[in-house]
């Protein structure tokens, strides 16, 4: 499960910078991190069509505190984070209000991106920074010292989702250190220094820098 906490936590950084302009309602981001959490679940089955078995499993499931749809949209949602995304004319989604079809591609969108982010399976991305520009769409990747190629090669071909329902490039760049994110309307509170008889390691240089995410 600890791998697929790691999706969990891409995933809701990305739904946390995203989301206003998906239009995707703050009570989906719970139903996102459920679907990032069992996305893979039907790997019990089959590899290679996992994420059918996946929605299968998860549509008869008994997800205690969710209704019929919630537990709809996290099911189709886990079925789309691979392969072909559900469209909003699929047979699938017809049942669906056009509203509910709405929000599963927008998590759909955001979950193959967190997936790739992880495709190793090693944790290798440790943090993302989101931020926009005009008709582009920057993610930040930090991976610390260890190699990340494999990430960042998958996820250039997972992002044509979310660019499209962002109606804007999404580009990645490797930071070898970034910022926890945070909402535009968060406050960022640098901690005082410890006081030490003995000085203690110079901080990086990048611990000072400032969180700001433009807007068009």
């Amino acid at each position: 499960m600890g791998v697929h906490r790691q999706v969990a936590r891409l995933a809701l950084k990305l739904f946390d910078a995203t989301a206003p302009v998906l239009g995707l309602p703050r009570s989906s981001r719970e139903l996102l991190e459920f679907g990032a959490l069992l996305h893979d679940i039907g790997h019990a089955i089959d590899h290679d069509r996992h994420n059918r078995h996946s929605y299968y499993l998860i549509k008869n499931a008994e997800l205690f505190g969710f209704d019929t749809d919630e537990i709809e949209v996290i099911a189709q949602v886990a079925r789309g984070h691979r392969k072909q995304a559900p469209k909003l004319d699929s047979p699938d989604l017809k049942p669906l209000s056009p509203a509910k079809r709405r929000v599963i591609r927008g998590l759909a969108a955001i979950l193959r991106v967190a997936d790739a982010l992880d495709r190793s399976h090693f944790g290798v991305v440790k943090n993302i920074e989101v931020r926009y520009s005009p008709g582009r769409l920057i993610v930040g990747v930090d991976s610390k010292r260890e190699k990340a190629d494999l990430e960042l090669w998958t996820c250039q071909r997972r992002t044509d989702l979310l660019s499209r329902l962002l109606d804007r490039q999404v580009i990645l760049q490797r930071r070898s250190c970034l910022p926890l994110y945070l909402p535009p309307t968060a406050t960022l509170v640098r901690p005082q220094p410890d006081v030490s008889l003995r000085p203690g390691p110079r901080p990086r240089p990048c611990s000072k820098r400032r969180i700001r995410i433009a807007d068009d």
